[in-house]
């Protein structure tokens, strides 16, 4: 694997954890004031997971 590449992958997943990190400081911010409940968000977080898998291609179906 050469360098750029591992160099880009590492950038990735570094933006992977901030965004998760931001993430989670939303939702228990959300949880604090009552908008958001930790059940609520794990179904809307299913709902989505299952509506993306019906209606989206694989980004591995593009690597080929």
């Amino acid at each position: 694997m050469s360098k750029r590449k591992k160099d880009r992958i590492k950038e990735l997943a570094t933006e992977i954890s901030i965004l998760d990190h931001m993430l989670s400081a939303l939702v228990d911010v959300l949880e604090k004031k009552g908008v958001l409940t930790s059940e609520e968000w794990e179904e809307e977080i299913k709902s989505k997971i299952e509506t993306a898998a019906k209606t989206t291609q694989s980004f591995r179906d593009f690597e080929s």
